[in-house]
């Protein structure tokens, strides 16, 4: 008994369309993985206070809005520089240079320069960022540990200043230097508000 040869339907595929075909299917493997890779980090609202950037997790921010002059409360913390209201509700105004320790660039509820960051779900009492300028956005690229995890990793000096991050695309925090000190905004917050 012989092996009989297999009938093929239709014409016979010339090895150009094969490879054709292959090449394709390593294209499409390459642009999901490109996407994969893409998606590892986590988006941050870029910001500076005096000459540093810090990066707060763009899922924690509702608004950003020009700053205002904030009514001061007697007695506060000395990172509150006051309270605003906004659309209807009495948004306490934090200083974002203030809870971290740092120099404050002169802003004081009086004056009105710079951006508010409100905050997402910081119930009961809503709360914004007083920031001297927002930048952009930029994604920080992803690491083994989440920055919840790490406290102050680098000897930063400031436990809610978690992780220093270099951005995973150049210039898109806005000036050609996209590298950051992401905020733990949970910690950040104990921290100034007891």
């Amino acid at each position: 008994m012989g092996a009989r040869p297999i009938a093929q339907e239709g014409p016979p595929r010339t090895r150009t369309e094969r490879d054709l075909r292959a090449e394709r299917a390593a294209a499409l493997a390459r642009r999901g993985a490109v996407a994969l890779a893409a998606d590892s980090g986590i988006d941050h609202l870029v910001c500076a206070c005096g000459s540093e950037r810090y990066g707060i997790p763009l899922a924690a921010v509702a608004q950003v809005l020009p700053s205002r002059p904030c009514t001061p409360m007697p007695g506060a913390v000395p990172a509150l520089d006051g309270l605003i209201a906004l659309s209807g509700r009495i948004v306490g105004v934090l200083s974002l240079a203030r809870a971290l320790g740092r120099p404050d660039p002169g802003s004081d509820g009086e004056t009105a320069s710079g951006h508010l960051i409100v905050l997402r779900g910081t119930q009961p009492q809503p709360l914004a960022l007083s920031v001297e300028r927002v930048l952009g956005i930029a994604r920080a690229a992803a690491s083994g540990a989440a920055a919840s995890d790490v406290a102050d990793p680098d000897g930063l000096g400031n436990a809610a200043a978690s992780v220093y991050a270099p951005a995973s695309d150049a210039g898109s925090a806005g000036d050609g230097r996209p590298d950051f000190v992401v905020i733990d905004l949970p910690r950040l917050l104990r921290r100034a508000l007891p």
